[in-house]
């Protein structure tokens, strides 16, 4: 016999002065699991995997075939035909639908509820799972196999802070973990009679737990294939009636708000070898604390309409937690009179026009930006952040500017103010975030078409300037943006061609669509800065740069170039609607931003092969090639939806596991545009 530590030198306590004690059982001569998984032990009563859809049935118990589809249950593949079918106290109306790499590549199965102001995932307070194939009880022997995740504290009930019962039988708690408040305790038969179970869980997790009864002796626990508990006293009747109940209590609200990824029930005492057994497969599962991606959105018009308007601020992080393997994922993004991180048409810094906001204030006496303080829209912004949980404020592991509407109406010759009134407004921002090491990125967007054109230019300039600086920590999350629609504008896919609309302001449709492609070139910044939950590398055939880029520019003759590409994860080229008509590319002949020569513009662009383009203009170039310079687009010039050179990415084959289509469905699968011209790329007169 020794005595079972929950610590460093802290013995298990079992109330009443006890300490408990552990020793081995004899080993039995069964079998471990084999490539069947769990079915190399014999006496299941029941096994559910949601790992995969196929393990979870339709309303005509037909395995599922895709992620995100609506299940009726999870079924067994124990051979008892026993299958787990969803719970609830009251008519629910959240379908259960099996979900993605929930924990690394594996998935669960839950019934997700839109609840305002909770972190996503939000799952419904009364929804978990029964099986009435299954009796457990002090009078007889059994072992019970549970996989879950809790990607947050309890959300969208009073009280929040009420504990997860993991497993109970009529109206009994026999698992349960504490919530917000507690100390993450994971506590067996919660009650007079409760025993703690070996270490304490954190506010998101992943975890297995293997508990086995023997009569007489007690139940034996195993967390995360460890032992945590012996001989521990057994609250249960000798035979308690079904159903047995995973992730809920069996009263009003009392789901635990987990994903369910595997269950199994033997209707005997495994031996010790069986029960390393199943503590050596569970191992698939990456257990122990997760980790939530947040970010934070700050901008003016554009920033509101795609953060709360469009949902596209939550669609980013959706796809960040998908790249990364993080559990849950949130946006803050806030409007109001008071605390607010976004206000319509206020720039950076020395409000224009009519609108008298500024984030970053400029006193007017010629001081340089790295002095300046908070503006107005600066301080509303700190107020939301110091509202926050201190949990909250150290999840945020992004700051997203999907903003340059006022600040590209600025002049040119601002350029150097206004890059430097960029980095001390992200300093003061970073400082609020307590990230004294500017580890949390900035995302930006190359401009949308709006401004004028030395403003936009400038703004372009710069982002893409101090994106260049690895110590600034700043990523161009979407290297081309004209490729949008004005707000409200009539659109024809056949053509290409929009009509109306309003300038000033992109899409719905474009801000969710920038917002996806954005994911995985955020999510490799992140990584890169990290951060990383249950998946820690990324392919190097997903996106890096966010689409390809022109790389050499050719003079052909006085009116025809010829484009280099370089591709990013794509493998060809796409010259669709508007693009075979050259639009968008432009060519200033001779002159600069500041005095700018005559624009040439394209009217004719052919694919000749997976990396080069035939450009023709609109007339001959006079200037030597040295002083021409291409630009993809010039200024405010739109493209417009569907109007882009793009690469073929939605077509390339995935490593296994990383088509984001199959888990977030078919709207993730795109080809990336041909990334925006920050400055002008010189022509030259030597082929590539």
């Amino acid at each position: 016999m020794s005595v079972l530590l929950v610590g460093p030198n802290r013995p298990m306590s079992l109330g009443g002065g006890r300490i408990a004690l552990w020793r081995p059982l004899p080993s039995a001569s069964h079998s471990g699991p084999t490539a069947g998984g769990l079915a190399g032990i014999p006496d299941l009563q029941g096994w559910w995997d949601a790992s995969t859809p196929a393990g979870t049935l339709d309303a005509t118990d037909t395995p599922l075939v895709s992620w995100d589809a609506e299940a009726r249950s999870v079924a067994d593949r124990s051979g008892q035909g026993a299958p787990l079918l969803r719970y609830a106290t009251a008519p629910a109306s959240a379908p259960c639908r099996p979900v993605a790499r929930v924990a690394g590549l594996l998935g669960g199965i839950g019934a997700m509820v839109s609840t305002p102001r909770t972190w996503s995932p939000a799952l419904d307070p009364d929804i978990g799972w029964q099986t009435d194939a299954v009796q457990l009880g002090a009078g007889t022997g059994w072992t019970c196999l549970l996989v879950w995740s809790r990607p947050n504290w309890k959300q969208g009930i009073a009280p929040d802070t009420a504990d997860s019962v993991l497993l109970s039988v009529t109206d009994r708690p026999i698992l349960s973990v504490q919530g917000r408040g507690g100390s993450g305790e994971l506590v067996l038969f919660p009650g007079s009679t409760h025993a703690v179970l070996g270490q304490t869980l954190s506010r998101r997790h992943t975890h297995s737990v293997l508990l086995r009864h023997t009569p007489e002796r007690g139940v034996d626990a195993w967390l995360d294939g460890r032992p945590v508990g012996a001989a521990l006293p057994c609250s249960l009747a000798p035979a308690e009636a079904p159903p047995l109940l995973l992730l809920h209590a069996g009263t009003p609200h009392g789901a635990a708000q987990c994903w369910l990824h595997e269950a199994a029930v033997w209707s005997r005492s495994l031996s010790d070898g069986e029960a390393s057994a199943v503590g050596t497969y569970v191992q698939r599962w990456p257990t122990g604390p997760r980790k939530g991606v947040s970010i934070l959105v700050n901008g003016q018009s554009n920033a509101i309409n795609y953060a709360l308007n469009d949902g596209a601020a939550l669609l980013l992080a959706k796809g960040l937690a998908w790249h990364l393997g993080a559990i849950a994922y949130n946006a803050v993004a806030r409007i109001g009179a008071t605390g607010y991180t976004m206000a319509a048409g206020h720039g950076l810094y020395a409000a224009l026009g009519s609108y008298p906001g500024d984030f970053l204030h400029d006193p007017g006496d010629g001081s340089p930006p790295s002095g300046w303080g908070l503006g107005a829209d600066g301080q509303a912004l700190g107020q939301v952040l110091a509202a926050l949980p201190p949990e909250d404020l150290a999840d945020i592991r992004a700051i997203l500017w999907p903003w340059n509407e006022t600040d590209s109406l600025r002049a040119y010759g601002e350029k150097a103010t206004f890059s430097a009134a960029a980095m001390r407004f992200l300093g003061l921002l970073r400082g609020m975030l307590g990230d004294t090491g500017g580890a949390v990125p900035l995302v930006w967007w190359n401009a949308i078409p709006y401004g004028s054109t030395d403003g936009i230019q400038m703004h372009r300039e710069v982002a893409g300037a101090l994106a260049a600086m690895p110590l600034a920590n700043v990523v161009i999350g979407n290297p081309q943006t004209s490729d949008s629609n004005p707000r409200g504008a009539t659109w024809d896919p056949h053509d290409g061609i929009f009509t109306g609309g309003d300038p000033a302001h992109r899409d719905s449709t474009d801000n969710q669509r920038f917002a996806r492609l954005a994911a995985p070139v955020v999510a490799r910044r992140l990584l890169a800065s990290g951060f990383h939950d249950s998946l820690d590398t990324i392919p190097a055939s997903l996106p890096n740069r966010g689409g390809p880029r022109i790389v050499h520019v050719y003079r052909q003759s006085a009116d025809t170039l010829l484009l280099t590409i370089a591709h990013d994860a794509g493998t060809d080229l796409r010259v669709p609607l508007q693009a075979q008509v050259g639009l968008g590319f432009a060519v200033m002949d001779g002159g600069s931003i500041a005095a700018p020569g005559p624009i040439r513009h394209g009217i004719a662009c052919n694919r000749i092969d997976a990396t080069h383009l035939l450009l023709r203009l609109d007339g001959a170039l006079n200037s030597p090639s040295d002083r021409c310079r291409l630009y993809y687009p010039y200024g405010a010039m739109p493209i417009g939806r569907g109007n882009c050179i793009t690469d073929d990415f939605a077509s390339v084959a995935k490593p296994p596991g990383w088509d984001i289509a199959e888990g977030l469905g078919t709207s993730w699968r795109e080809d990336f545009p041909l990334a925006a011209t920050d400055v002008g790329i010189v022509l030259s007169d030597l082929p590539d």
